[in-house]
C-alpha cells in the first residue's frame, strides 16, 4: 500500500486514539460524510485526524522496512495525499482526490470542478467549489 491509499484509508474511516469530548467541538472540526450523502460517518478535530493519520503512516513504513529488509529501501518523501472537505448547507461538499499526475476537485452533488497539477495548490478547486456553492446551488 502506498503512502497515498494509507492516507485515504484514513481519511475514510479514521482510528482515534480518543474520542472527541465537548469542549472541542468550539474547535474546527473535520468530517467523513457517507458516500453519495450528507450523514456523517465520523467527526474529529484537526489534531486528532493528524494524529491518526501520523499513526497510520508510520505503521505502514514500519510495515514497509521489514518488508524491504535487504532490498532497496523507497527514498523518503513519497507521494502524499491532498484531500479536502469543506461543506456549506445542503450536503454539499468539496471533494479533492489525488491520482497519478494531476489533482482533480468535485462538488459532492457530482459537479466537476476541474484538475490541477499535483505541486499547484488547491486553491483553484476551492474557488470555484465557493462559487458553484455560493451561485448555483439553491439557498433557502
Amino acid at each position: 500500500m502506498s503512502r497515498t491509499d494509507t492516507i485515504a484509508a484514513v481519511l475514510r474511516r479514521p482510528r482515534l486514539t480518543r474520542p472527541l469530548v465537548a469542549h472541542e467541538l468550539r474547535e474546527r472540526l473535520v468530517q467523513g460524510l457517507e458516500p453519495g450523502g450528507t450523514a456523517s460517518d465520523w467527526t474529529a478535530t484537526v489534531p486528532q485526524l493528524a494524529e491518526a493519520i501520523n499513526n497510520a503512516v508510520e505503521k505502514a513504513e514500519r510495515s514497509e522496512q521489514k518488508d524491504t529488509r535487504g532490498r532497496a529501501q523507497r527514498p523518503a518523501g513519497g507521494a502524499t495525499a491532498r484531500a479536502g472537505l469543506r461543506t456549506v448547507k445542503g450536503g454539499h461538499a468539496l471533494v479533492i482526490e489525488q491520482s497519478e499526475g494531476e489533482i482533480r476537485g468535485a462538488c459532492q452533488c457530482g459537479r466537476r470542478l476541474g484538475t490541477v497539477a499535483p505541486h499547484a495548490l488547491v486553491d483553484i478547486l476551492a474557488a470555484k467549489w465557493e462559487q458553484h456553492a455560493m451561485t448555483e446551488v439553491p439557498h433557502g
